[in-house]
């Protein structure tokens, strides 16, 4: 087989595939250029619910493409991870909302109205501020009422969580795959059904907390780059490949077939459906089997479904007043992030003036060269991303690099009194690796006891022999890992309101969980019609004011301890820091935090 398009040489990370990973690669292609092709539909004054509808299936279908730029791209081979995480969150949403269009299409409002909610609490807690909250709120409003405050949206449930849709899709009975599609009598609810089927891999709920590790960027998650030829950091091993491109090609078709249930006027009327829905998922199908060979989590359930408790979930009691908006409190897209762009290049121009082989220091250990080198890749998405259509990537980047930073911050911080001693950075460090050895054999035993062999098990976590592991036992009555508010906190304490990176981090998760703020977040109007997959200049600035302060922690960290504190390395942590504080110090004034 020719794979002119998508094979080695089109690649620049260098490696040589095997042939699973080449058809892997070549039906993820084909299923992108296919999806590409449906022209997208938007109703001009339409219910929300229907607009937010329209817009879900063009923003899937835009992550799908982004996760497939990134293979072989020579960095953000975790972020696919993270992009395969809310693709699968997105399929079963719509694939739940399908089965009861109009009863739970409207829980879209209701979610959108919980999520004001949650903001509001945040900035509360975190005794932060934002003076454009309306900007965050309803970013964009042109095509229909974003406010909140008419009768639907007060009236409206809300979707579940994605941990309960994940319950409800494992406890229904496993679906019988309906075989090949074909061009007759195939209704787009019957498609969605053999769709699902696709899910059904066993030990489904481990492989999720393996696109959960790599969503949040954590050491586990970097983990999935540790090849036997490539980098460290930049690109994936081929079994986690299959396994998140597999994931992200069910979910964006899902999320296609369960918008078409759920807004029948969103297709467009010169594309006969049947027959495009049908070839989608032969395409689908393609890729699933592809990947199926790779990482081995075959499409079977060994485990009985448990009862499902998943419904229409009533939304929170106490409903915030600030987050209903008045059409006088919204406020115009007139924001522009240029100058922080301008900062950003200059902060980046310098991270790129010095770069060291963590191999070549004295027995690195592997967190050490994972934090180093998994940021400059993280980083480098960012970067390469955030300027085009590709912009929602740089968003799951920061998110992914803001979390290790805070970890990263925590672990080495010192207390107002004094510095730690050395007995206290030991605890510190103890409870850091207790957390992922735990979390690792939690993700074992998920795999194990759903359905997957343990040999198969063991070998998608497995680290490549060229990788030297260290100690596994894990303390007996540890203590976790301090919650991720705290350390954010921590990693605020300089600045003006501390708790800033708290409300920076909910924000930018409406993004990574695709909410329905976060979709508004990637929609722009030009010419009177709204763009999809354009940024709006809050969360670009938030985007990448957090990534610039997140990975001058983490390289000016990392590259102390891997040259042993060299004067060098001092000066360059002293120079990410002051060219970071230079992108807050413009990027603030978009996107209203700190």
């Amino acid at each position: 087989m020719a794979y002119s398009t998508t094979g080695d040489e089109t690649r620049p990370d260098g490696r040589i595939s095997d042939e699973p990973t080449l058809q892997l690669r070549a039906a993820t292609r084909a299923l992108r250029l296919h999806l590409d092709e449906l022209p997208v539909v938007f109703h001009h004054a339409g219910p929300a619910d229907q607009f937010l509808a329209e817009v879900a299936f063009p923003l899937a279908r835009q992550r799908y493409a982004c996760a497939e730029s990134l293979i072989g791209a020579g960095f953000g081979g975790t972020v696919v991870g993270a992009l395969a995480r809310s693709l699968l969150e997105d399929g079963l949403r719509w694939q739940w909302i399908a089965q009861a269009a109009d009863e739970r299409r409207p829980s879209l409002l209701g979610s959108m109205l919980d999520e004001r909610n949650r903001i509001l609490s945040c900035l509360e807690d975190s005794d932060a501020s934002c003076p454009i909250l309306a900007r965050w709120f309803a970013p964009f409003y042109a095509i229909s009422d974003m406010t909140g405050a008419s009768l639907p949206w007060l009236s409206a449930p809300s979707v579940p969580t994605a941990a309960d849709l994940l319950d409800q899709f494992l406890a229904q009975p496993e679906l019988p795959h309906a075989g090949p599609p074909t061009t007759s009598g195939t209704s787009p609810g019957q498609l969605l059904a053999s769709a699902r089927s696709m899910l059904t891999l066993s030990g489904l709920r481990g492989a999720v907390m393996v696109l959960e590790h790599a969503g949040h960027g954590n050491l586990l998650g970097l983990q999935s780059s540790l090849t036997r030829d490539g980098v460290a950091g930049a690109d994936l091993r081929p079994d986690h490949e299959a396994l998140f491109l597999h994931v992200a090609a069910v979910g964006v078709t899902v999320t296609l077939l369960g918008v078409c249930i759920a807004a029948p006027a969103s297709w467009p009327e010169e594309v006969e459906q049947q027959a495009f829905l049908t070839d989608t998922l032969r395409l689908t199908t393609d890729v699933a089997s592809a990947a199926t060979v790779i990482h081995g989590l075959r499409s079977t359930r060994t485990t009985p479904p448990r009862t499902s408790r998943t419904k229409v979930q009533p939304r929170e009691a106490r409903l915030r007043p600030q987050a209903l908006l008045s059409h006088e409190a919204l406020l115009p897209d007139i924001n522009s992030a240029e100058d922080v762009i301008a900062a950003t290049e200059a902060y980046s121009r310098y991270r790129n003036s010095w770069f060291i082989n963590p191999h070549s220091q004295t027995k690195p250990k592997l967190v050490n060269v994972l934090a180093y080198l998994g940021t400059y890749s993280t980083f480098e998405t960012v970067m390469a991303t955030y300027d085009g259509p590709s912009a929602v990537t740089a968003t799951f980047a920061a998110r992914m690099l803001l979390e290790e930073a805070a970890r990263f911050t925590w672990l080495s911080h010192h207390p107002a009194d004094g510095p730690p001693s050395d007995e206290e950075l030991t605890a510190r460090s103890t409870r850091y690796f207790d957390q992922w050895r735990a979390r690792e054999k939690k993700t074992l035993g998920a795999l194990v006891s759903n359905g997957v062999p343990q040999a198969v098990a063991a070998r998608l976590l497995q680290l490549p022999e060229n990788v030297i592991q260290g100690p596994q036992e894990i303390t007996k009555g540890r203590e976790p890992l301090p919650r991720i508010e705290a350390m954010l906190r921590l990693m605020g304490a300089p600045y003006p309101e501390p708790g800033w990176l708290v409300v920076a981090y909910s924000l930018l998760s409406q993004v990574t969980h695709s909410t329905p703020i976060g979709y508004l977040h990637m929609v722009r109007q030009r010419s009177g019609q709204p763009h999809i997959g354009d940024i709006s200049p809050e969360m670009l600035a938030l985007t990448l004011d957090a990534a610039c302060l997140s990975s001058a922690e983490l390289l000016g960290m990392s590259t102390a301890i891997l040259t042993g504190g060299s004067q060098k390395a001092i000066d360059y942590a002293v120079g990410l820091r002051r060219r970071a504080l230079e992108v807050h110090d413009t990027a603030r004034m978009v996107h209203g935090l700190d």
